[in-house]
């Protein structure tokens, strides 16, 4: 807040490298994330300014970070080593994305792979996870026996029956669901949570949510970890398949439009606690 008032680079960087020197967790994180070098929009391999193609430097200029320090890869792990030994998940998961990154972008390095997958674990153990997650919502048109996705129109690439596995398809008929399901929206793979996590450890969670009806008030369903799960609504209820599983501390919100009643809404809470999406299938 001192920063923002005076914008007094240099004392608001002394009070960070003070703070951080002395153990503060939040410090330390703070300094190893302002270490790290920009990354290309769209070119998660690539450094700015080396946006263009084949390394060609960019036209576009970029100011320096708050801090107004030089992007360094062995300061940025440094630090955010030791906030994560201070017990940041936070700084644990950027380690390990930042790893990955260094790794793939050809930048010399002494950790390996295993180093990343080790960090990626202490940040789950740590109560940060990072997990991606992909989520569609398909509306339950009823009037048939048995259960069959219809196709999408020939414009779109994706097909939707491939949302779906045979054995999946088979569980939700032997639990006396029927009907077509058809896809309203979807988000694809997510990548992570912000511009510093982009590379979260696979698998991507996929989950498909079914609709018969616009829902009444909220209802929150768990998000899984790093599994797929199908949520079918039942009345002012969900049925999930599986049944069991482990979960994230975190949830996708179904909802029913204030401004328009036949409207449903969906939305996916991030590590900032906060809810983002969209619509999630119109109902007569």
């Amino acid at each position: 807040m001192a920063f923002a008032r005076t914008k007094d680079r240099n004392a608001f960087g002394k009070a960070i490298l003070d703070a951080a020197q002395s153990g503060n967790v939040g410090a330390e994180l703070t300094l190893g994330e302002q270490y790290i070098p920009e990354q290309c929009p769209g070119k998660p391999n690539q450094d700015v300014p080396n946006c263009g193609e084949r390394g060609q430097t960019s036209a576009r200029t970029y100011p320096k970070n708050p801090l107004g320090i030089d992007a360094s890869y062995e300061e940025a792990s440094r630090w955010l080593e030791k906030a994560s030994a201070h017990g940041s998940g936070e700084a644990s998961e950027v380690l390990a994305q930042l790893i990955t990154r260094m790794q793939q972008n050809g930048h010399t390095t002494n950790y390996s792979a295993a180093d990343s997958a080790h960090f990626h674990a202490v940040a789950r153990s740590q109560g940060f996870d990072a997990a991606a997650i992909r989520v569609e919502c398909f509306k339950l048109i009823p009037g048939q026996k048995g259960i069959t996705v219809a196709p999408l129109p020939s414009s779109l690439a994706e097909d939707p029956a491939n949302a779906f596995s045979e054995q999946e398809l088979s569980n939700l008929r032997r639990s006396g669901i029927a009907g077509v399901l058809q896809l309203t929206s979807g988000s694809g793979p997510g990548s992570g949570d912000s511009v510093l996590l982009q590379r979260p450890e696979p698998p991507i969670a996929h989950v498909r949510v079914i609709l018969d009806h616009a829902p009444k008030g909220q209802t929150l369903l768990p998000i899984p970890a790093r599994r797929d799960v199908i949520y079918v609504q039942r009345g002012d209820e969900f049925l999930v398949f599986p049944s069991s599983g482990e979960n994230l501390p975190r949830f996708i919100l179904i909802e029913g439009e204030s401004y328009d009643p036949s409207q449903a809404g969906i939305s996916v809470q991030g590590l900032d606690g906060g809810y983002s999406g969209g619509g999630c299938g119109i109902f007569p």
